[in-house]
Formats: C-alpha cells, sequence, structure tokens
C-alpha cells in the first residue's frame, strides 16, 4: 500500500511540476521516477534525510556504490535496480492475490472535501484516481489490470521469477 517512506511521489505534489489539485494522468511517469528512486536510496542504505544531497543522484551514488564495494555500476544500471525493485514488490502482492481494485483510496477521500486551508473544498474524483493510476500502469509498461507482462519481467532480468505476475 501507499508510504511516504516507499516512495516519494508525493514530492511531485511540492514541486511545480503539477497542479497538486488535480489528479493527471500525466503524474504516472513523474510517480514512477519518484517511486524507483526511492527504491534505489533503500536498496543503497542510504538515509532518505540525504536524498536532496546529491546533484546527479545515480551518477554520484554509482560511484560511492564503487568505493565501498569495488564492483562497478553505472548510473542507468543503478536506476534500473530501483525498477526492478519496485516491480519485485508489484508481482509478490499480485502473486499474494492483489488485483486492480485494491489499487485504491478510502471512500472518504472521494467524499469529503478537504476542510481547510488553500485546498479547502477540493475533492478527488474516483475518475481522476483512475485516471492517474492508468498512467501509472501505462509508464511502468504494466498492463490495464495492474499486471507485469512477462515481457517487462524478462527485460528486467526477473522473467524467471513469478509468472503468476504476468498476463
Amino acid at each position: 500500500g501507499a508510504c511516504h517512506n516507499r516512495s516519494s511521489a508525493y514530492e511531485v505534489d511540492l514541486s511545480a511540476k503539477v497542479d497538486r489539485l488535480n489528479g493527471e494522468r500525466s503524474r504516472g511517469p513523474l510517480a514512477m521516477a519518484q517511486e524507483d528512486y526511492a527504491a534505489t536510496l533503500d536498496s543503497l542504505g542510504i538515509c532518505k534525510f540525504l536524498r536532496r544531497c546529491f546533484d546527479a543522484f545515480y551518477v554520484e551514488t554509482s560511484e560511492l556504490f564503487r568505493a565501498a564495494t569495488g564492483l562497478e555500476m553505472t548510473p542507468e544500471e543503478l536506476q534500473r535496480v530501483g525498477e526492478r525493485v519496485t516491480n519485485l514488490k508489484k508481482a509478490f502482492n499480485i502473486r499474494e492475490g492483489w488485483t486492480r481494485a485494491d489499487d485504491t483510496l478510502p471512500a472518504r477521500i472521494f467524499e469529503e472535501p478537504l476542510p481547510t486551508g488553500i485546498a479547502r473544498g477540493t475533492l478527488l474524483s474516483r475518475e481522476e484516481l483512475d485516471g492517474m493510476i492508468e498512467g501509472y500502469y501505462d509508464a511502468r509498461g504494466w498492463t490495464p489490470e495492474g499486471l507485469i507482462p512477462q515481457q517487462k519481467l524478462a527485460e528486467l532480468g526477473l522473467g524467471d521469477l513469478f509468472t503468476l505476475a504476468s498476463i
């Protein structure tokens, strides 16, 4: 489920990249990038409080990885680590019975407008959420049902692990 420690997708709302009061399909690639970034941070054992200390995160952390382990890993390979981790988590959840219907929010999000502040009266519609989820699935290369195609698993080097996660 959603966790501010497992995905920093909320940071997009704090930037000028999107209108934070509107749910848009175009958020999918942004959410994916932030989620993979957070997974890479976790994989490296880097404290999330340091996440903004890097000018070129994947370049600099690939250098740190080499210095700490003696192993070469390109920035592109390191970025792929986050994508693999995120897909592995999704594949596990699918294996355990997670479906598209589980990718939702509590009913109150759609029914109770925000009561105070600059966003007072704002409400997220189910259509907006569905559009954001579709954009996210599309960015990930998943099916509209939220399954991971076998081709995507193979592309990530995970093809033999989770046949139930694919169509």
